[in-house]
């Protein structure tokens, strides 16, 4: 292995390992870019958290000068106006990291942030990333590059793909986070437990308690680790397996684990490993439990089923009402092979129409 693949390998584990703290989203950016420096030179860039049910920016923080004034013409003009590599478009079509070179034919002129801001102050190269778990959209990047610099590499390129997944899973984690000491109460309300290494109860909310025991039956030694679901144990065990992989599927393996509970809503529980107050001594196991999203349950229906991904997302679109026209467009695929995959898909889960499909992957989960 050569020495840049030692330091990308490097670079790699430790994001992922930060991804899996228990940081909040501006602290994640921050150590994330820092570290990302290492392997892929970045002379400025601008960080943004995105909202996935609207797709609009959160929040925004860059190290470009007149950063306020920069930050209101980018959230007014360029995120909303500029249709060349919109962060939106690159989610729904499962593009995780673009160049601007590239997308712009080298035409730079093309893209409106290039012609508004970086061309003006000297910049040239703008690699684009969005980060997304279960095509949802949790924050995007534009790391950028002076002019007279060399484009991003296909090797940097690779490894901000391997790292976007993971950013993405570490922002809607964090944001699970902060959404727990707002949300104690409610139906939906996401629930925070806290484990040391041994396993034992450190803390725990009450929404957390009460998805506990719609998982399993808690015995009274609950809080020193006896009797609490296998779910718990299934989160705590892809943690570990992801902070020390074995194999290159449990590098790219999330933390996450989907389970149905005893009132037959699913569950997503989420778990990272809090930062030590004291060296050498190891974190918190922090996990946090929340009813399924509607993506999630797609994707979890659709698995089921045995769907290959290409049918999935015909699934997808036509969930969402599309024609058969409107998804030939949208996949660039003949009509023809748009309606092959769709009975298939018919085959595989036992329907024969479209309203049956929809009913059988999503209602009756939703109303069983």
């Amino acid at each position: 292995m050569s020495p840049s693949a030692v330091v990308e390998e490097r670079v790699f584990s430790e994001i992922r390992r930060l991804c899996l703290a228990d940081l909040d989203e501006t602290t994640l950016f921050r150590e994330v870019i820092a570290c990302l420096r290492h392997a892929v030179p970045i002379d400025t860039y601008r960080a943004l958290k995105i909202d996935p049910l609207s797709g609009l920016p959160t929040g925004s923080f860059t190290e470009e000068p007149d950063q306020p004034a920069r930050a209101r013409f980018f959230l007014e003009h360029i995120y909303f106006e500029d249709d060349v590599l919109e962060f939106n478009w690159m989610a729904r079509n499962r593009h995780p990291v673009a160049l601007l070179s590239e997308a712009t034919g080298g035409n730079l002129e093309r893209s409106l942030h290039w012609r508004e801001l970086l061309g003006p102050e000297g910049f040239g190269h703008e690699a684009r990333g969005v980060f997304t778990i279960s095509q949802e959209l949790w924050g995007g990047i534009c790391a950028i590059r002076e002019r007279g610099r060399p484009d991003f590499s296909s090797h940097e390129v690779t490894l901000l793909r391997r790292i976007a997944p993971h950013l993405g899973a570490g922002l809607k984690a964090a944001v699970l986070r902060s959404r727990v000491s707002r949300e104690d109460n409610g139906d939906r309300a996401p629930g925070a437990l806290v484990l040391d290494q041994r396993g034992w109860v450190l803390h725990y909310t009450a929404a957390a308690e009460r998805w506990l025991r719609d998982l399993g039956d808690l015995g009274p030694g609950w809080r020193e680790g006896d009797g609490l679901p296998v779910a718990i144990w299934s989160a705590v065990g892809a943690l570990r397996r992801a902070l020390k992989p074995q194999a290159e599927r449990d590098r790219a393996g999330v933390p996450r684990v989907c389970v149905r509970a005893r009132s037959g809503r699913w569950l997503t529980l989420h778990a990272s490993m809090s930062e030590s107050q004291h060296l050498g001594s190891p974190g918190e196991i922090v996990i946090v439990i929340e009813p399924a999203g509607s993506k999630e349950m797609a994707w979890l229906h659709t698995a089921t089923y045995g769907l290959s991904p290409r049918e999935e997302e015909v699934v997808g679109f036509v969930v969402r009402g599309a024609s058969t026209r409107q998804i030939s467009q949208a996949l660039y695929v003949t009509e023809d092979t748009v309606q092959k995959h769709i009975q298939n898909v018919f085959g595989k889960v036992g329907v024969r129409s479209r309203q049956a499909l929809v009913k059988r992957l999503y209602l009756n989960t939703i109303f069983p």
